[in-house]
């Protein structure tokens, strides 16, 4: 009578774990593979919900577009503008909430007011205190942003707005004006190619401050902007002030970033087509100066369909 055999061979135990090995192998990429895609995704439907929050801001505001962020209204005025909820100094995200939501949810913004009674009002540098945030309503935050420092502090985030063209709010031009805004739909004549949001990085690399701006791949000298959007202390020690005083669209979804238009649709694109000049480490490159680079163009930033400064340099014979 034979025995029972109760185990498995030294070698039968040996082929089940190189089997359970090479199973792992192929599953662990395309598990990650399908979380980062999955992630892209949750980001794509939430610009796509920016896009459309602001085409529905639009049609309730006599189609003028918001401001990248507002300071004084008139411009003229001594006093910092406060908005209905209370918000002094609102960046973009404030004029969405209607459509959106409030970026701070009911009980962060109820522990706000009460926190700053007082003073009537409250701004966004005293929600961001140790322990609080300043964004907690999650269609303002990509879940594929790499740096928790950043990512739910208004100031920076994950979004940006193409501001520049669309509503920038700062005074550099002249003290008594703003320097384009407001921006009203008419001057939008190509809304289907037009970038609203976008994928933003901020002044740094991967992902940094200043990033609720977004930067076209060549400063809009031709709408009053002065400088890019990050200021001098958003840069971190070491970077290069030349480069990192940018905020261009970020590729955080296989080597894309998810981006939103004026239509109201939204898709993947990469740095090259949405015109920026990109150098050999594969970062974008800030144009200041219309004479230089070579792949540059605002043709999705303008609002028209077209950039004029690109176009007639083309048309430029090359230099002997």
């Amino acid at each position: 009578m034979s025995k029972r055999r109760d185990a498995f061979t030294l070698i039968e135990l040996i082929v089940v774990i190189a089997i359970l090995t090479l199973l792992i192998g192929i599953l662990v990429p395309y598990l990650s593979g399908a979380r980062r895609g999955a992630k892209a995704n949750v980001c794509l439907s939430q610009i796509k919900g920016l896009a459309g929050g602001l085409v529905v801001y639009l049609n309730e505001n006599n189609d003028q577009f918001i401001p990248g962020r507002l300071s004084k209204v008139p411009p003229s005025n001594t006093q910092l503008f406060v908005n209905e909820l209370g918000a002094q100094e609102p960046r973009w995200h404030w004029f969405l909430n209607k459509t959106t939501g409030a970026v701070l949810d009911t009980n962060e913004y109820e522990r706000v007011k009460n926190k700053i009674k007082s003073q009537g009002y409250f701004n966004d540098d005293e929600v961001h205190a140790p322990g609080s945030t300043s964004i907690t309503n999650k269609l303002f935050v990509c879940p594929a942003t790499v740096d928790d420092r950043y990512m739910n502090d208004i100031r920076h985030g994950s979004y940006g707005y193409n501001y520049q063209y669309l509503g920038n709010g700062r005074q550099d031009t002249d003290p008594n004006r703003w320097d384009n805004f407001s921006v009203g739909l008419h001057k939008v004549k190509s809304p289907t190619n037009t970038v609203t949001f976008a994928d933003s990085r901020g002044a740094s690399t991967p992902h940094g401050k200043g990033s609720y701006l977004l930067d076209p791949p060549r400063l809009a000298t031709e709408q009053n902007a002065k400088r890019m959007g990050p200021e001098d202390d958003d840069l971190a020690t070491g970077d290069d002030p030349t480069l990192m005083k940018f905020s261009p669209a970020e590729m955080r979804h296989n080597a894309q970033g998810n981006v939103g238009f004026a239509d109201g649709h939204a898709e993947g694109m990469t740095l090259k087509q949405l015109g920026y000049e990109v150098n050999e480490k594969g970062i974008a490159l800030p144009i200041t100066d219309v004479t230089i680079g070579t792949m540059w163009n605002n043709r999705l930033w303008s609002g028209l369909g077209a950039d004029k400064m690109a176009e007639a340099r083309a048309s430029q014979p090359p230099s002997p």
